[in-house]
């Protein structure tokens, strides 16, 4: 056992702390005073059978009295928001699931303990959790499989805004991962249309020339074709997956169908699921004893990227596409498929793990469709964002919450937090046909701080929810350099994100959700009625001069005005409409 030294900026606050196992720990350098750093290298041990990971493991293990924590930030997409016990805390960390980082925020959203891991590791059991006998939090952290064998503990003890806390982790891993990051072509964070939600496995060629054709009149850029191209069997299972060839019946000629897209003005971004084999397919026979276990009852297996014949059917596939039939991207889904436990031994594969064959297919498969144009599309889903894919995607989606405006703005903000530079777009936008404009225009508001995907029928709008999508599209358009590159500063972790701010370089959005108090303090910001009143109350204005220009969730103006307001500022926007306050 070896021990470790922390200790807040302060000095006041200090611990001991432990790393057992096969490893070697020295400091780190000192990057900025409270954020400590250490150095831990992992001894081999050697695998039991040939294709296993290393039984090599190390665990890092010390408390933190942390009282004012009120909920602990992680990267896992099904995050609760509280503060779980030690015992209840444990989250298996794969290069394919999550990311190595936490983060103890208090009510003043200040995180009070960052910690971090580099992203060299692969897999790790991340566990930040209360531990009863101390009232203290307890962190402890296993790793299993790290490149290279080392990796970096990072812990930031400065009370300081929780979003530029966690945008010191990812600056830290855009550091090691340097050129290793992939390019993100400007039309990634670009509006798409996808087809899943309007079409599910019912689309066609036809209904997909008609969803780019109407995307282009909306400002779209690209066509995401879903599931369904694949098959006939439209029941939602996956049993036909792995030929990955199209579909005779509903795409006859997949080429001329791309060029017919291409024409319409719009990107071809296509479905696969790599990691899934259904019992249907021409390749089960030839592939079926090279798989993990089954997925989907027993109709549906999980391919094993140790063995090198599988890497080369996944990379034919992938690559086919882009080859033959000219598409700009694919979307690769399910890939945290690949995170299982209990993994059967792979005595004739050439990778010590799963991760790390899943790894090298995704260099493979990278590498060749970059060769054939250097400006690939590849969605990722949330919740594969550990850094390590920051070397392969080159846009990331919010996971699946369809109709659920809460959600998206949760996920999509979590993604942005610890996304680096990388393009994080929402959930497929879906509403009722029946549905009102605020709430039509509540699911873009949702989705405000992301690159938004539409999945509706765009030709067939009603002229008034026609009027609200082509005004929140052109004001995510028109706002892009803020609410995507601007720095962002989320409330209230624990509520869900009350408020959202983006500050960019001449404008700061705020978008209100269930705090109506804003406070302002830019020449020109504007703020967004996410929640469910028609008043806003602004602080920070009184004594100046401002220009107020309030519009409806339709873009409609309904009020213009210059005033100079006094004490707390009450401001009646509709609901799904947006205030701008220019300082005169």
């Amino acid at each position: 056992m070896t021990t470790f030294d922390l200790r807040s900026p302060d000095g006041r606050t200090q611990r001991t702390g432990t790393l057992t196992g096969p490893g070697t720990l020295a400091p780190g350098p000192a990057s900025e005073p409270g954020v400590q750093s250490y150095e831990v290298r992992l001894t081999p041990a050697p695998s039991a059978l040939p294709g296993e990971a290393s039984a090599g493991a190390v665990t890092l293990r010390w408390t933190w009295p942390a009282e004012e924590a009120i909920t602990l930030w992680r990267a896992t997409q099904d995050s609760r928001r509280n503060l779980p016990t030690d015992w209840g805390s444990h989250c298996e960390i794969r290069s394919v699931r999550s990311a190595p980082v936490a983060a103890l925020v208090d009510a003043q959203d200040r995180a009070l303990l960052t910690i971090s891991l580099s992203a060299s590791v692969r897999v790790c059991d991340f566990a930040v959790g209360v531990n009863e006998e101390t009232a203290e939090q307890l962190i402890e952290l296993t790793v299993t499989d790290v490149e290279d064998e080392a990796f970096t503990l990072r812990i930031d003890t400065r009370p300081r805004h929780f979003a530029e806390a966690l945008r010191g982790v990812t600056d830290e891993w855009t550091a090691e991962l340097g050129n290793r990051i992939a390019a993100v072509p400007e039309v990634a964070r670009t509006a798409m249309y996808s087809t899943w939600y309007s079409d599910h496995q019912h689309v066609s060629a036809e209904s997909v020339e008609r969803h780019a054709r109407a995307g282009a009149a909306y400002g779209c850029t690209a066509v995401i074709v879903d599931d369904g191209w694949q098959t006939d069997d439209t029941r939602r299972g996956y049993a036909y997956c792995g030929d990955w060839e199209p579909t005779s019946q509903t795409f006859p000629d997949m080429a001329e169908h791309v060029r017919r897209v291409h024409e319409l003005g719009q990107r071809y971004v296509l479905w696969l699921a790599p990691p899934l084999i259904g019992v249907h397919s021409k390749a089960w026979d030839r592939l079926k004893d090279r798989t993990l276990g089954f997925a989907d009852g027993e109709v549906t297996a999980v391919l094993d990227p140790r063995y090198p014949e599988v890497r080369e059917h996944l990379v034919e596939c992938c690559v086919r596409p882009v080859r033959d039939w000219g598409v700009d991207g694919l979307k690769l889904d399910f890939i945290d498929s690949w995170a299982r436990d209990d993994v059967p031994p792979a005595p004739d594969g050439d990778c010590t793990s799963v991760d790390e064959g899943v790894e090298r297919f995704l260099q493979d498969v990278t590498d060749e469709l970059r060769r054939l144009r250097a400006d690939v599309l590849i969605e990722f889903r949330q919740d594969y964002v550990h850094p390590r894919l920051w070397q392969f995607g080159t846009f990331l989606r919010a996971g699946d919450c369809a109709l659920d405006p809460v959600e998206n703005r949760v996920r999509t903000v979590d993604c942005r937090l610890l996304a680096g530079d990388r393009a994080v777009h929402s959930d497929m936008l879906l509403w009722h046909p029946q549905a009102s404009v605020e709430n039509v225009a509540q699911q873009f508001i949702g989705a405000l701080f992301s690159t938004p995907q539409v999945s509706m029928e765009l030709d067939a709008l009603s002229p008034e929810h026609e009027q609200v999508v082509r005004h929140w599209l052109g004001f995510m358009r028109d706002h892009a350099d803020t609410l995507l590159h601007g720095v962002l500063l989320p409330s209230r972790a624990d509520a869900r994100y009350t408020q959202v701010r983006a500050v960019g370089t001449s404008e700061t959005v705020v978008a209100v959700f269930a705090n109506p108090v804003v406070r302002v303090s830019d020449p020109c910001t504007l703020v967004v009625n996410g929640g469910a009143d028609g008043r806003i109350y602004v602080e920070g204005a009184e004594d100046r001069p401002v220009e107020l220009v309030v519009s409806d969730c339709a873009g409609v103006e309904v009020n213009r005005t210059t005033t100079t307001p006094t004490g707390l500022w009450a401001i009646d926007v509709p609901v799904g409409g947006v205030a701008r306050i220019v300082r005169i």
